[in-house]
Order: C-alpha cells, then structure tokens, then sequence
C-alpha cells in the first residue's frame, strides 16, 4: 500500500484544483447560481460520489494580498461562523501549516466535525496563486470521542491576476463531513462556501 507524505497529497491537491478550475465541456461544471458578481457551479466527484462546490467572483485586490488573508487562520476563524474551534498544529514553513479545525454541528443533536489540514500556498510563474488544504492523518491530532473526523479531500482558493487589475477569485471544495447526513444540508455547504467568499471579499474591501 502506497502512503503519501503531506506535501505529496496536497501537491495533488494543487494538481487537481488547476485540472478542474476552469468551466469548459471536459469538466463538466453545473450551473447553480448566477447573481450579485457570485457565479457558484456544482459537480460530481466521480472518485468518491462527493459533492464538489465551485464559486467565482472578483475583487481589486492583488493576488497576494488575498492569499495572506485567506491562509490566517485568525482571519478564518472570525469570518467563518461554523469554526467551533481552530488552532495551527505546526508551522513547517511561512507558506506551509498544519491546522485543526472543528465545526458546529450541521444541525442540532448532530456531532460536531472536525478536520485536520494540511494548508500550502503556490505561487505560479504566471502569476497566480493558489492556497490549497487537504485532510491528513497526523499524530499531533488524533480523532477526538464523539467528534466525527470528517475528510477534505480538496479545497482552494484559486487567485488570478486580471489585465484590468482585479483579480478573479475561485473558491473551490470537495468536503465529506462523513456520518449520516441528511441530502439538504449539502445545498447548506455550498451556501456556505459562497457566504466565507462574500465575507472575504467584504473584509478585504474595507482594508
């Protein structure tokens, strides 16, 4: 059995998120929503049968300054309302972190969900940036008794630089919170997604 390291998960994670990024025939992206500058799609995962969530907005911002948002994780934790708890396990370098993060429960008498994540950022040569988290198994956080572990098994924040200076901002995520899960709460992820983006956008237009 093949067991890959952390940077080799989450440089097929970074590997994937490029795969997919783009809406064209081969990926096969569905068109949930189209409104106030957010275009969310929806697909598939055809590994796994999950639900993979893709929103798209733009903001005037360079792309760097995005990636160091997104990737604090004090930043996350006062914007994303489902953040029970979170703290960085390890810093491995000053693009590269461990973190742990554990969710509000989905609904009442549900047990919360909690995640551990390899976090990188990317800088590519032509000038995108990309911030990627994946799940791993990590001895610094093994499960917790009635928390459920559940499983990233990619997400990123896609960031392109624009001619008109902006920059186009994809949020993309494919998240099994694992369990039994009630169908409707997965339309509840992807309006979340779309909500952590607007506060993004919201905070980094006030700075």
């Amino acid at each position: 059995m093949i067991v890959n390291t952390p940077e080799q998960l989450i440089q097929m994670c970074k590997d994937k998120l490029i795969q997919i990024m783009e809406i064209n025939e081969k990926n096969q992206w569905e068109l949930l929503t189209n409104k106030n500058g957010y275009t969310i799609h929806v697909m598939k995962n055809i590994e796994n049968g999950v639900k993979i969530n893709r929103t798209q907005a733009q903001i005037n911002k360079a792309p760097e300054v995005i990636a160091q948002y997104v990737a604090d994780l004090e930043k996350r934790k006062s914007i994303d309302t489902r953040i029970e708890y979170a703290s960085v396990l390890e810093e491995v370098d000053k693009d590269t972190k461990l973190i742990y993060i554990r969710l509000k429960p989905p609904i009442p008498f549900m047990s919360s969900r909690d995640l551990v994540l390899y976090q990188k950022i990317y800088r590519l040569e032509n000038g995108m940036i990309i911030v990627c988290q994946r799940s791993v198994i990590h001895q610094k956080q093994p499960p917790i008794y009635n928390v459920e572990r559940a499983e990233m098994h990619f997400f990123g924040w896609i960031l392109t630089p624009q001619q008109n200076g902006f920059t186009r901002i994809i949020l993309i995520q494919c998240f099994d919170m694992k369990g039994q899960m009630p169908q409707q709460l997965g339309n509840q992820f992807t309006q979340q997604q779309t909500e952590l983006m607007e506060a993004v956008i919201l905070n980094l237009s006030h700075q």
